[in-house]
């Protein structure tokens, strides 16, 4: 099952129930016209990382390029747009929080150590229907890889 699946039933847990999409920059500028907002984007995942492991496994990390967005007016100012900035930022923390504690089966789909650092840039103006908030770059390592 494709990652973006985990990270969609993710987002459907957030406070605000937002939106979910998922594509590259065309088609999500494309399907945000219609989307509902607040509304998470999600782009194509890159880089993968393979690891091998001593006991005969291997672990992958996904690069993960999010986008936590509110629907704003055209006319507004940067100043204006504050607020959704703080919202969106509210959102990307429990995203972070809650990927942590994904479960699948009988464990944690994700491995977040503390510490790990995540990059989260204010957004302003994106996309045609004008949207605000925050974008969120994380590497989200699986916890269960396979053994041949």
């Amino acid at each position: 099952m494709p990652i973006r699946n985990q990270i969609e039933a993710i987002t459907q847990t957030l406070t605000g129930q937002p939106a979910f999409i998922y594509g590259t920059v065309n088609e999500i500028n494309q399907l945000a016209d219609d989307a509902s907002f607040p509304c998470v984007f999600m782009y194509p995942l890159q880089p993968i990382g393979i690891s091998a492991q001593v006991n005969g496994s291997v672990d992958n990390n996904f690069s993960v390029y999010l986008e936590f967005l509110y629907k704003t007016e055209f006319d507004q100012y940067t100043s204006d747009n504050e607020t959704y900035v703080n919202q969106a930022l509210r959102m990307a923390n429990e995203f972070i929080v809650k990927a942590s504690k994904y479960r699948e089966g009988d464990g944690r789909y994700f491995r977040i150590k503390a510490g790990d650092k995540a990059k989260c840039l204010p957004v302003y103006n994106k996309f045609d229907v004008n949207s605000t908030g925050v974008n969120l770059t994380i590497t989200l390592s699986t916890m269960y890889y396979e053994a041949f």
